[in-house]
């Protein structure tokens, strides 16, 4: 990584950290917390990605006293490679295909939170998220159903946001800016 790649890092990390405080803070059904992670990797790769993600985690449970939050790392990394993929295959070039790219992150990303949540937290982690968990369990689904429900369902919603808000920004990116992350230009089809 040159040297505008590794200063983007700690921009998506405040990115990460402010959106998903806010979002904490107002009890959503999502996270928008990995919005930096998904930039980062958009623009300059896997690990620029993985490490804002990692960063952001870490800062997070520092920061908030909730050490719990380390537990869901592994779903940053996840994200950071999911991006990348959906980079090396031109996955930011339009809205249709970006909206794709972060469905399919959410169902993957859903499925490993849930079993983080079931089997650590019992399925109790955000507030928004445990409030549809327990929603589910109203309606009379078991315990590991209503965790897998409501982490698909909650992590396709956010990721799909969080990989449109980042192809917004990376097609909106005038040509000479974009050129200097080579990365970018592939992902939006502009190489």
């Amino acid at each position: 990584m040159n040297p505008r790649q590794l200063a983007l890092i700690p921009t998506c990390v405040a990115l990460n950290v402010v959106l998903g405080r806010i979002v904490a803070e107002l009890a959503l059904p999502v996270f928008l917390d990995t919005v930096g992670t998904v930039t980062a990797t958009a623009l300059a790769g896997p690990w620029a990605g993985i490490i804002t993600g990692l960063t952001s985690q870490g800062l997070v449970a520092l920061t908030s006293g909730q050490m719990m939050w380390l537990a869901f790392a592994p779903i940053q990394v996840l994200i950071a490679l999911v991006a990348t993929a959906a980079a090396h295959r031109r996955g930011f070039a339009n809205a249709p295909m970006t909206v794709f790219w972060g469905a399919l992150c959410g169902v993957i990303g859903g499925l490993t939170s849930s079993v983080i949540s079931y089997f650590v937290f019992r399925g109790a982690t955000t507030t928004g998220i445990t409030a549809l968990g327990a929603l589910f369990r109203y309606l009379g689904f078991g315990l590991p159903a209503a965790v897998t429900i409501s982490s698909i369902g909650s992590d396709v919603l956010d990721k799909s946001l969080t990989f449109g808000f980042t192809g917004l920004v990376l097609r909106a990116l005038p040509l000479r800016l974009a050129s200097r992350f080579p990365v970018a230009l592939r992902a939006t089809g502009r190489e």
